[in-house]
């Protein structure tokens, strides 16, 4: 579970932002479980668009304005979710590291991801010398996932 989980987690970074600003999706059809599955986790969920990446649904929908991606399997369990967030929605702590340690850098990419009871948030940052990926489990504190130099 743990590895497909990570694997979500690998998607979401390389896709989500670009399928997000590709030309509107063209929903395909889902398995009734899923749809079931999914309309009791997101009853308010609205212009839901599906897609399906190997044996993952991924469905993007809006609920209370915002823009949001869920990720399901084939049996219709509910993977993960994921949406963009802006810096004044981190946890306090979060937000207060960034600005702390990572003055000199600004964000270019923050979202939210949440699976089974854990919410875990990732911010791509960089400045004229390099770009970092930083990911909180404890919405605590920011650990180093990747840094490369321009």
């Amino acid at each position: 579970m743990k590895k497909i989980i990570n694997a979500i987690v690998a998607m979401v970074m390389l896709t989500a932002t670009a399928t997000y600003a590709n030309e509107p999706n063209k929903s395909i059809p889902v398995e009734e479980r899923v749809e079931r599955s999914f309309k009791k986790e997101f009853a308010a969920a609205e212009g839901t668009n599906w897609t399906k990446i190997n044996d993952i649904y991924k469905a993007q929908f809006t609920m209370n304005g915002q823009v949001m991606f869920a990720y399901l399997n084939e049996e219709g369990t509910l993977l993960g979710t994921y949406r963009n967030i802006l810096s004044s929605q981190l946890p306090m702590p979060l937000m207060t590291e960034l600005k702390g340690d990572y003055a000199g850098f600004w964000i270019t990419e923050l979202f939210e991801l949440a699976k089974e009871n854990q919410t875990n948030y990732f911010v791509t940052i960089e400045n004229g010398e390099q770009t970092l990926v930083l990911k909180s489990e404890n919405a605590n504190s920011w650990i180093v996932k990747s840094k490369n130099r321009k």
